[in-house]
């Protein structure tokens, strides 16, 4: 039975103590992913960042890169709280992603083809699709 996931509580999911916890850590490995790239782009070598790193895996085989940022991004930035689009459990988006990104990671191994920008790019916009339609943070009230 599918219970009414439009307005679920973080607390049903975890302790609000641990949650602040979490949001600190995530906070603290923000400030150090921006530290970092302002040294990497104020060193001397070219394409030392990450930006750079990411596209080159890209190219290879982790094809999945892109889909899985454009997907972070709609997760973070964007989102919608229609229950059309809501899962039964807040875990599946995450585990669909995993498996998604899995896929992806196969593909790249077995498949050789031009990886043109257009190809990142609509990955890219997938990934945002899907985190904006089915990984949204509408669904879950924050303390």
């Amino acid at each position: 039975m599918r219970r009414d996931v439009a307005r679920m509580s973080i607390t049903d999911h975890i302790d609000p103590d641990t949650y602040d916890t979490v949001r600190t850590i995530m906070g603290l490995f923000g400030i150090a992913y921006v530290l970092m790239e302002v040294v990497l782009n104020l060193n001397d070598l070219r394409d030392d960042s990450s930006n750079g790193t990411l596209l080159e895996w890209s190219k290879g085989k982790a094809i999945f890169i892109p889909f899985a940022l454009g997907a972070i991004g709609g997760h973070l930035f964007l989102g919608t709280s229609d229950p059309a689009f809501a899962l039964s459990n807040s875990m599946y988006p995450v585990l669909i992603l995993a498996v998604l990104c899995g896929i992806g990671l196969f593909l790249g191994h077995k498949l050789r083809f031009a990886r043109t920008k257009a190809f990142f790019s609509i990955l890219l916009l997938a990934g945002l699709l899907y985190g904006h339609l089915f990984w949204s943070m509408d669904y879950l009230e924050l303390p």
